[in-house]
């Protein structure tokens, strides 16, 4: 790595601790769409999971996505994520219990949170990410929006 890559790792990491210090655990919910709309311009079909696995590997951001989706939850595996440091600078420190810190944001999840929001109306939620050495399996869960919950 370079050092410009390691102080872009360090400088989001340090933006997403500045935040949690200020919102605490709110500040995961506003941070769900974050870059989705910047690569979602760059996509035929924002809203093709398929699209957007194909994109993420060519342009670097992993070296391989396995997408999977249910009637409540999209998983995703991710193997030799461009963002990996971050994940590790907040699963490497631990909360009151002694357990890892989730990271507040993922990148990758965002894209496909947005994808599922456009398609369904739905607010997806980040859900607790799973790390195996370079590789994370990351859940998002769907939730009901007002409009889902009536009608």
């Amino acid at each position: 790595m370079s050092f410009l890559s390691d102080y872009k790792d360090a400088l989001i990491y340090e933006i997403q601790k500045e935040f949690w210090n200020e919102r605490g655990k709110g500040a995961r919910y506003r941070l769900t769409m974050v870059g989705a709309d910047f690569v979602g311009k760059q996509l035929k079909d924002p809203t093709d999971l398929n699209e957007i696995r194909d994109f993420l590997v060519k342009e670097g951001f992993c070296k391989s996505l396995e997408v999977s989706e249910d009637e409540f939850k999209v998983t995703m595996k991710v193997k030799g994520c461009e963002f990996i440091k971050i994940r590790d600078t907040w699963m490497d420190k631990t909360d009151v219990n002694g357990d890892p810190q989730q990271p507040l944001s993922c990148p990758i999840a965002n894209i496909a949170m947005r994808a599922v929001e456009l398609t369904s109306g739905l607010g997806p939620e980040l859900l607790p990410v799973e790390r195996n050495g370079d590789e994370c399996i990351v859940g998002m869960g769907k939730m009901g929006t007002a409009q889902v919950v009536e009608g």
